[in-house]
């Protein structure tokens, strides 16, 4: 491993290496919205009805965290496909060494999906004032709040059990204690770091898809309207400064936590030829984005140049996150009994169908978005 990633394998899993890797990058753009909006709205119950009403963000999340959620599902197959190809016994051993807990994501995530729905049907009901025609329209705010941090429970949980799956592939010595039954179960001193980086990272995110989101739907958080209006104090686009540059100070800072958690060898694999240009491809992305988002608290502005700029500067800086995630479990996999495989796997012909695949189900998300839109101008148009 002293070339720079993905160079140094062979061409199969080179290849494998960079599907995962661009497959994983477009499935965060969906999760971190699902994880970081959940949350978001979760707290934002916690101030009341009216500041809720005030936030234009609460509307939009409510509105969009189902259908962002099916994205993120669909979006997710694609990388479990090539983990399961590139790090097969790993990935399967922690599967079974979970067991009931690793099971336990399904019905976890159906709940949240039905809770997301119950809250989108919530708030579709007071906007048309038919409190009536919906259970939890007629209950008192606190079920709305129990609702929303009960779906945010949800999604903690399934982010924990694949950090732990994570860990848990690279901890070859915890197998054999976990398979005999023996000692208090799996506990890595990574788990906790590792979790809380991601959950932060997921603000990053949001700040600039909320960005986005409301050109997409006409609203410009820099020139606010009646959907969004001050709260607190702040103007929607700082706050949502605010949310960036907090969640770009506390990944940092887990991050670091988390790298004195690594082994050496993890370590080294980050650092040097393999990640190091890669880890600062990401800190790159840190400071402009940090710049941008600095920049627009002052001046309460956010030019279009400026956003692609802080943009840009995101995809980088989650590009190179993942490569260093990636360096540290290669760090840990003995990759070589495996060549042959993905040599073989590689050859089998599924390449052109998944490509073919996926252009389908972009242009299907890229349409329905699309159509998502057109609807929402036509109601706006209707209200007026």
């Amino acid at each position: 491993m002293n070339a720079a990633f993905p160079c140094g394998f062979p061409t199969a899993t080179s290849l494998y290496l960079v599907l995962l890797v661009v497959t994983m990058l477009l499935h965060l753009v969906f999760m971190h919205y699902v994880l970081a909006g959940v949350a978001y709205v979760a707290v934002g119950r916690l101030f009341g009805r009216r500041l809720a009403a005030a936030c234009g963000w609460q509307a939009i999340l409510v509105d969009w965290l189902p259908f962002a959620t099916g994205l993120a599902i669909t979006a997710g197959v694609a990388p479990l496909l090539f983990i399961q190809i590139l790090y097969r016994q790993e990935f399967y051993t922690a599967n079974l060494l979970l067991s009931h807990r690793w099971m336990a994501i399904l019905p976890a995530l159906l709940a949240c999906f039905y809770l997301l729905y119950l809250q989108k049907s919530l708030q579709k009901s007071l906007q048309k004032s038919l409190q009536k025609s919906s259970w939890i329209g007629r209950r008192a705010w606190v079920w709305r709040i129990v609702v929303a941090w009960i779906a945010l429970a949800g999604f903690l949980f399934i982010a924990a059990s694949w950090v732990e799956n994570h860990l848990l592939m690279l901890d070859r010595a915890a197998w054999l204690p976990l398979a005999a039954g023996d000692g208090p179960g799996f506990a890595p001193a990574g788990l906790l770091p590792r979790l809380a980086a991601w959950f932060t990272l997921a603000f990053v995110s949001l700040a600039i898809e909320l960005v986005w989101q409301g050109r997409l739907l006409g609203e410009r958080f820099d020139q606010p309207s009646g959907m969004a209006q001050a709260v607190f104090g702040l103007s929607p686009l700082r706050r949502l400064a605010v949310t960036a540059l907090s969640g770009l100070g506390l990944t940092a800072l887990f991050v670091a936590w988390y790298a004195t958690t690594l082994a050496p060898a993890a370590r080294a694999a980050v650092a040097g030829p393999l990640a190091g240009s890669w880890l600062w491809l990401a800190a790159g992305g840190v400071m402009v984005q940090a710049a941008v988002w600095i920049r627009a608290a002052i001046t309460d502005r956010l030019t279009d140049r400026v956003a692609w700029l802080a943009t840009a500067a995101w995809l980088a800086m989650l590009a190179g996150l993942l490569v260093c995630r990636e360096a540290v479990r290669l760090s840990a996999v003995d990759l070589e009994p495996l060549l042959a495989r993905h040599e073989e796997s590689a050859g089998i012909g599924g390449l052109p169908v998944f490509v073919v695949c996926a252009l389908l189900v972009t242009a299907t998300i890229i349409w329905c978005v699309a159509s998502v839109r057109r609807g929402l101008y036509r109601e706006r148009l209707t209200v007026r």
